[in-house]
């Protein structure tokens, strides 16, 4: 008995070993094609263990499911295949929500870098064969959570953060005008203090005596009449 559960535990630390991830949640995917629109669900690798981790270790994928990586900041993207079992085409999306690289057919378990020089926003992993099946093409718009309005509160990524800020209200665009005033300096109180003055003394003023003057009686001019030359005696020559 003691053998049985020896072996019992043993088979189940082996089993937990091997046993693949479990799916995660899905969300919807559209991919508008010139064949129509292709719908998807797919999990959402948001953490930074899902991004490592990706799809490795499945052994089975649903024929219309995948998964969608959130990559933020936008940049040039790599990725592989590393303990990947499941045969994948990748799709790269641009910022702008449309597909600017394809990888069609990656090869399970192999380590060789699939590089995207472009800024990417997010990358999609699907079946392999998916992408011929629908006719995907570069150019393609795609339509989820993580690139367009419709977001997930779950698993917001930055736009969802810049949806929920208000609106900057517009500045009025007025011009102010430069004045160059001097600006006075400040006065400083000074207190002038108050001086007591003596009371000037009244001075009296008497009025000066006013002497009668003489009257003078009005003498009748006098009329001067010419003075006559005395007259000398004329002593006469003796003959």
């Amino acid at each position: 008995m003691l053998k049985f559960m020896r072996l019992f535990l043993l088979a189940l630390i082996i089993t937990g070993c091997n046993s693949e991830p479990e799916p995660k949640p899905t969300t919807p995917l559209m991919i508008k094609t010139s064949n129509g629109d292709i719908r998807f669900m797919v999990e959402v690798a948001n953490t930074p263990e899902d991004l490592k981790t990706g799809l490795m270790y499945r052994t089975n994928l649903g024929f219309n499911s995948g998964m969608i990586f959130n990559i933020y900041p936008v940049r040039p993207m790599a990725m592989w295949m590393k303990n990947t079992k499941i045969p994948l085409d990748m799709l790269f999306v641009a910022p702008d929500a449309s597909i600017i690289m394809i990888k069609e057919n990656a090869e399970p378990m192999s380590e060789a870098h699939i590089i995207c020089k472009e800024p990417v926003r997010a990358v999609i992993e699907i079946n392999a064969g998916q992408v011929k099946r629908h006719g995907i093409k570069i150019g393609d718009k795609v339509t989820h959570m993580l690139l367009n309005s419709m977001l997930d509160i779950k698993t917001p990524g930055p736009e969802a953060q810049m949806q929920n800020q208000p609106a900057p209200a517009p500045k009025a665009n007025l011009t102010i005008p430069e004045v160059n005033q001097t600006v006075p300096a400040p006065k400083a109180e000074i207190i002038v203090p108050e001086l007591k003055q003596a009371p000037t003394p009244a001075i009296s003023v008497q009025p000066k005596e006013v002497k009668p003057q003489p009257v003078i009686p009005d003498v009748p001019a006098k009329t001067t009449q010419p003075v006559s030359a005395p007259k000398l005696p004329v002593v006469s020559p003796q003959l």
